[in-house]
């Protein structure tokens, strides 16, 4: 009998008891299943309860195989590359056994072949070669989070709970991601947003409304079944409220009736030719077909108000996304940016050497290269962060407006309008206001602390200061995509396919380069450490 990780009947609340998901059942065996939502409708949770870290509001969760849990690499990451795989302890214990000075189950649980296996599964992450006592605060974001997806294949769970896991992964890593889901030997539940992952997955789950739905084969064929279903609801609702709409028409025309012939009775009595008896036979009757045609009315009415309540509960009630990003008029011929021959390392290490390259207005130029050779460094050197220790950067003098993927330097403590206008003082508090509304951060949201945002919340915060305000003649973009949900992305690329000043953009993620109109790439080589 194949192993099986099942969840039956789950509800999850947030602290503010507000309803995730209901009534989820799910089993997952020896297939891919992808997971998909809007930012906050609960995937992370559902990872967690899934792997055993979090109780649902009630259901249950069994598990008869080894499950292990992936969560999404942050930017610090305190210890060495062993420490990151997991295997400190077992490699500790080896070496006290080539040392002589193992006790008795040091020999019973020792691993004897760790070190080649730690390498192994490294090489298949694409980190050949990497010391295991490398410090992982030396590595970058990217390398970091595939030490976390090497450690998988070191403990070998039947079943893998990843979180997206290609955000800050470089072409190579993103590959090896994609390989991994393709010969992993058991099941993988994996949220993401990344297109090119959803396309490898054997069917998708995707979490919505405090709802959940499965969608059979991969992304595409969820965004086509999605696409159809919510034409199917937006018909049905829209035939529930034309025919509310004759409802209430038609009783307003059998009042009118009725109180036409209500006037021709009171008539009748002031004319005093009909006998009583007979008038007051026929005010009976009128007053039961009275009573009938408005009970009748009020039925039918009652029934289509429930059926237009019903038809809009099936309707999709996603953010609505107004970005827009204007930006300045570019300039054509002017020169927005330049660097000539530009060098800048950092201890060691030689992270840009001799970098020359020009940005024209309306230039539209992605920054390339394998995670830790210098993408970002090369950013914050043409946004006047860091100045070049060697050669010189060019500027024009219209604003630069750079998003830090991580947007650091959002201030925790302040709401996410104060952190916007701490960013970029110029802005008021009503222009404030109006940037986080286009990313659908309205009143409410506006005055949450940062601290307590998403990720997608504060990179949302992060591109309301980018394209808010003034602006900016040259937009410098570090991998914008990574914590955005399919609805927010495609909200963005058709804000940036708008956008009419220059882009520098730094993104592993092709499909976005290729919807904002990326014109040419500047690759960067490795870093290179300088012999002492």
């Amino acid at each position: 009998m194949s192993m099986r990780l099942t969840a039956t009947g789950l509800y999850l609340h947030t602290p503010d008891h507000r309803l995730l998901w209901n009534q989820l059942d799910l089993s997952l065996g020896g297939e891919v299943v992808g997971v998909v939502g809007p930012n906050g409708s609960g995937k992370s949770s559902l990872l967690q309860v899934l792997a055993g870290r979090r109780l649902p509001t009630t259901g249950q969760v069994t598990c008869d195989g080894h499950r292990l849990l992936l969560e999404q690499v942050g930017r610090d990451i305190d210890g060495c590359v062993a420490e990151g795989l997991g295997i400190a302890e077992d490699l500790e214990r080896l070496t006290r056994i080539t040392e002589g000075l193992a006790n008795e189950p040091d020999f019973d649980i020792a691993r004897w072949t760790l070190p080649v296996d730690a390498e192994a599964a490294l090489a298949r992450m694409g980190l050949s070669g990497l010391e295991l006592d490398r410090p992982l605060n030396t590595l970058s974001g990217g390398q970091r989070a595939r030490v976390v997806l090497a450690s998988a294949w070191l403990e070998r769970p039947e079943f893998l709970l990843m979180d997206e896991p290609t955000n800050n992964l470089d072409g190579e890593g993103r590959d090896a991601v994609y390989a991994m889901l393709a010969d992993w030997p058991g099941g993988i539940l994996v949220a993401s947003h990344d297109r090119a992952l959803l396309e490898r997955v054997d069917c998708i789950l995707a979490l919505e409304q405090g709802s959940w739905s499965f969608f059979g084969g991969n992304g595409s064929n969820y965004l086509a079944e999605k696409a159809a279903r919510e034409e199917r609801a937006e018909l049905a609702f829209e035939r529930a409220e034309a025919h509310l709409k004759a409802t209430r028409r038609a009783e307003a025309e059998a009042k009118a009736r009725l109180a036409r012939r209500a006037r021709t009775g009171k008539a009748l009595r002031r004319d005093g030719s009909n006998a009583k008896s007979l008038l007051d036979a026929m005010k009976s009757r009128s007053e039961a077909t009275v009573s009938r045609i408005s009970g009748e009315a009020s039925r039918r009415s009652g029934a289509a108000e429930s059926a237009v309540k019903e038809a809009d509960l099936a309707r999709t009630h996603r953010p609505k996304l107004n970005v827009k990003a204007p930006g300045a008029t570019a300039l054509q011929g002017r020169t927005e940016l330049a660097f000539e021959s530009v060098s800048f390392g950092y201890g060691s290490e030689r992270v840009v050497e001799d970098l020359s390259f020009a940005l024209s207005g309306g230039d539209r130029v992605a920054l390339t290269g394998p995670n830790g050779s210098g993408k970002t460094t090369v950013l914050k050197l043409a946004v006047g962060l860091i100045d070049a220790q060697a050669g010189r950067v060019v500027r024009s003098n219209g604003r630069i407006a750079r998003l830090d993927q991580m947007v650091s330097d959002l201030s925790p403590e302040l709401t996410a309008a104060e952190a916007l206008r701490h960013r970029y003082p110029a802005l008021s508090v009503n222009a404030a206001y109006a940037a986080l509304a286009q990313f659908d951060l309205r009143a409410k949201a506006a005055e949450k602390p940062v601290s307590v945002l998403s990720g997608g919340e504060r990179l949302r915060v992060g591109l309301a200061g980018a394209l808010g305000g003034e602006p900016p003649s040259l937009l410098l973009l570090d991998e914008p995509t990574n914590h955005l949900d399919l609805d927010a992305l495609s909200a963005l690329e058709a804000a940036l396919r708008d956008y009419r000043g220059t882009v520098l953009a730094v993104s592993h993620d092709t499909e976005f380069l290729n919807q904002i109109g990326i014109e040419r790439r500047i690759s960067l080589p490795p870093i290179r450490r300088l012999r002492r």
